[in-house]
């Protein structure tokens, strides 16, 4: 998590395509909205995306507006980050369903759409995390901006994805899943090692 040649924000964007993509939403939100409309639906997802747009904005201000000065480190934020994605990532490996929200027969609400299922809190971690790298007169800016990318592009994935997984199934997306499930595992376990071995070397 050291400052790298490489743009924080394109592994920011990268990596939350990854953990909180397309992939992931279609079939969750097709197993949660499987008993609304199809306008109610469509309108559901405008609204979630929408809002996940939003908590990216408000992760991306708290981050570039230094969240050291309330006493967080680098490194205790890293760690707390990494354990919770390493346990969310592991737990479907395991046989721990995830989604058996999304089976409820309670139709959903934007904002319980939006938050955790579009945005759950190691999202959040990241992106303040991230942010803390870019420049502050322009990282919140430039991560808002490419948050409303990425929720346009969750927005229509889930309007299409009654169309698409009704005769495709929802098969092809889990075993993708499965493998950004590892990823995220991985990804988790080394920034965990990292806001630990950091932490202590500051220590």
């Amino acid at each position: 998590m050291e400052p790298t040649t490489t743009d924080p924000l394109f592994i920011l964007g990268g990596l939350l395509f990854t953990l909180v993509g397309p992939v992931k939403m279609m079939p969750i939100f097709y197993g949660m909205t499987a008993t609304v409309g199809p306008r109610a639906r469509n309108l559901l997802a405008l609204k979630a995306a929408a809002l996940g747009a939003l908590g990216i904005a408000i992760a991306a201000a708290a981050g570039t507006a230094k969240i050291e000065n309330m006493g967080i480190s680098r490194e205790a934020l890293g760690t707390a980050t990494g354990l919770v994605l390493a346990i969310v990532g592991l737990m479907p490996l395991i046989g721990v369903d995830l989604e058996s929200a999304a089976k409820s027969k309670t139709p959903p609400t934007a904002i319980g759409l939006a938050f955790p299922t579009l945005l759950p809190p190691y999202a959040f971690g990241l992106i303040i995390l991230i942010s803390l790298y870019l420049p502050a007169a322009t990282g919140a800016f430039r991560i808002a901006v490419m948050g409303c990318i990425l929720m346009a592009i969750n927005a229509v994935a889930m309007i299409v994805a009654p169309y698409i997984l009704s005769r495709a199934g929802v098969t092809p997306l889990r075993l993708l899943g499965a493998v950004f499930g590892i990823i995220q595992l991985a990804f988790g376990i080394q920034i965990l090692f990292w806001g630990i071995s950091r932490g202590m070397s500051v220590g």
